[in-house]
C-alpha cells in the first residue's frame, strides 16, 4: 500500500509543471521520503540523520510502546518550501495562547506528513523538523492532532519537558552540523 502511494506521488509530481520538484527516499527507510525544489532543501542524508538522532533522543528521554512512533517516522513524507505560508486564527504560540495571524515555519499535517519551510543555510537545525517530529510522536501515540497548542491547556499531551527536549535536540543537530 505505502509503495502504491509512493509510486502515485512520483507520478503526481513528475506530471506538475514544476520540473525541478523531486521526490527524494530517505536513507534511514525505504518509505521514507522528502519532497524538495531543486537544492533548497538540506540533502536527505542530514535529514536522514536527524529523524534517526530524534528517535534514539525521544526513545531515551520518553520510550516509544509498540514502536507507533518509529513506524510513522519510518513512513515520513517531509515536503520542503520556500514559500511563506501565513495562517488566521488556526494557530497557537509554545505557551498555546492562540495567533491570530502568523508566517509557520512548518507543520504536521497528519502523523506521517509534514510541511517545512526550508532556510538559507540548509540546515535540519534551522528548520522545524524537530518540533514537527514532536508533533508527529504525540500523534502516535494517540494525542488528537499531536497537540496543535503546544504547552497550553486544551490538549493534554505536550508538556514543558517536550520544549526542552527540542532546544537540546537543536543543540545536537547544530553540534553535528545537520
Amino acid at each position: 500500500m505505502i509503495k502504491l502511494l509512493a509510486t502515485l506521488c512520483v507520478i503526481l509530481l513528475c506530471s506538475c509543471g514544476s520540473a525541478q520538484q523531486q521526490m527524494v527516499n530517505l536513507p534511514h527507510s525505504s518509505y521514507a521520503w522528502q519532497i524538495k525544489i531543486g537544492d533548497e532543501a538540506p540533502d536527505a542524508e542530514r535529514v536522514s540523520q536527524a529523524i534517526i538522532i530524534f528517535y534514539r533522543q525521544w526513545y531515551h528521554t520518553f520510550g516509544d510502546r509498540q514502536n507507533k512512533i518509529k513506524n510513522n517516522l519510518d513512513e515520513i513524507m517531509i515536503e520542503w518550501s520556500s514559500k511563506k505560508k501565513v495562517l488566521t486564527n488556526i494557530g497557537h504560540n509554545i505557551k498555546g495562547e492562540k495567533i491570530n495571524r502568523g508566517v509557520v515555519k512548518g507543520m504536521a499535517l497528519t502523523p506521517t506528513y509534514l510541511w517545512l519551510r526550508t532556510n538559507q543555510y540548509k540546515r535540519v537545525f534551522a528548520s522545524s523538523l524537530d518540533h514537527e517530529l514532536v508533533h508527529v510522536a504525540l500523534w502516535s501515540q494517540g494525542c488528537r492532532a499531536g497537540d496543535p497548542d503546544h504547552e497550553g491547556d486544551k490538549y493534554v499531551c505536550w508538556k514543558k519537558q517536550h520544549t526542552k527536549f527540542i532546544q537540546h535536540l537543536n543543540k545536537l543537530l547544530f553540534k553535528f552540523d545537520l
